[in-house]
């Protein structure tokens, strides 16, 4: 494991490790040698500079910092929202997070030319490629058939696609990068806490999988619409909504003050279980108005967006694909909103993903995440 990622692990565990200043965008963060001190870590621009001599002399990315990019992930309380940052921009080490980093040489390949970096603590190797290595194409044509397949197109027009520009790709590859991607980039943005209000949605719309008619159950946030948590079921009534509910309350951090639902049966007996007492509303509106808060059309526009979507797929392989979970992601991260002022959901959420190419951004980091756990 990173051994800086192991640190701030350790400072964690003390009572009282982290917290923001108020009115300021600085944190303090606990000393791990003297818990009884504190070092100050503070927002500059687009990223996290720390008094400790770690971060002074190695310009690395140390303890303190990974502590508080945990603090801004996990909590809803802090003043500013979460940024996912461009880390090809960042010149740290892939395994240790040290910016004391020299360049060691650009050979050339098929996927262009890739700057090859040495870090002078670690002793190791890298390039700057997070995400993509070894891949024969470059990131920037796989995150442009991300993109293309969200938007509707099925991967073998966007085979075709390529093939104009003179990009022999098979369109068997570009769905596997769809699934591969798709996982790596849920696992990661599942874990960010969004910036939520007070009131949630959810409702059901049925999906083709594997040829049978199944049910993608879904939920929201009302202020936000942030694409929450998502729950497959191959039957609607008999389907018990609890899980949804779970996965809603750990995506949001907390439980709604009011809950609104089409007015299916299950979605009340599970709110009062998963909810509890906390949740003062549970509507369940079965005639959607015009002009109320209360009628779920923000859901059934959501709905829309996932019937565009799979009526290209022409129906899924799997209950467990993670096709969906793709989806969600471009519909939270990427797609800008008409009644959001050309905001994205996460955007509106306080959730900020750095650079033009969203996708790599996320990939980048999602592959750094996985790799320093």
């Amino acid at each position: 494991m990173n051994p800086r990622i192991q640190r701030a692990k350790q400072i964690m565990q003390m009572e009282n490790h982290a917290s923001q200043i108020v009115g300021e965008n600085k944190f303090k963060v606990r000393s791990q040698p003297d818990p009884s001190k504190y070092y100050i870590v503070s927002r500059i621009g687009n990223g996290l500079i720390c008094e400790c001599p770690d971060h002074q002399i190695r310009k690395s990315y140390c303890k303190h910092i990974k502590v508080i990019l945990e603090y801004c992930k996990n909590n809803t309380f802090a003043h500013d929202g979460f940024r996912i940052m461009e880390r090809s921009q960042l010149n740290l080490c892939k395994f240790c997070d040290s910016g004391n980093i020299i360049k060691k040489g650009l050979p050339k390949n098929k996927s262009g030319n890739l700057q090859i970096y040495k870090c002078n603590d670690c002793k190791r190797k890298f390039t700057a490629n997070f995400g993509f290595e070894k891949m024969r194409y470059r990131d920037v044509i796989i995150t442009r058939a991300l993109t293309m397949y969200y938007r509707g197109m099925s991967v073998r027009d966007i085979a075709d696609c390529l093939e104009q520009e003179e990009i022999e790709v098979s369109y068997r590859t570009i769905y596997n990068w769809i699934c591969e991607y798709s996982s790596m980039a849920s696992t990661y943005l599942n874990s960010i806490v969004p910036r939520v209000g007070d009131w949630f949605r959810a409702d059901e719309i049925w999906v083709k999988v594997a040829g049978n008619q199944n049910y993608l159950f879904a939920s929201m946030d009302d202020d936000t619409r942030y694409w929450l948590a998502s729950d497959m079921a191959d039957n609607k009534f008999q389907h018990n909504a609890g899980n949804l509910l779970q996965l809603t309350k750990l995506q949001a951090g907390k439980s709604p003050r009011n809950f609104i639902t089409d007015g299916l049966p299950t979605y009340m007996k599970s709110s009062k279980k998963v909810f509890g007492k906390g949740t003062n509303n549970v509507r369940h509106i079965h005639i959607a108005a015009k002009r109320d808060r209360d009628n779920n059309n923000k859901m059934e526009r959501l709905n829309g967006e996932i019937r565009d979507r799979e009526k290209v797929f022409r129906g899924l392989k799997k209950m467990d694909t993670p096709i969906i979970e793709g989806m969600k992601a471009y519909y939270n991260f990427t797609k800008k909103h008409p009644a959001l002022n050309g905001k994205t959901p996460a955007e509106a959420a306080m959730i900020t993903v750095e650079g033009k190419n969203k996708w790599k951004t996320i990939i980048q980091n999602a592959s750094l995440d996985k790799n320093s756990t």
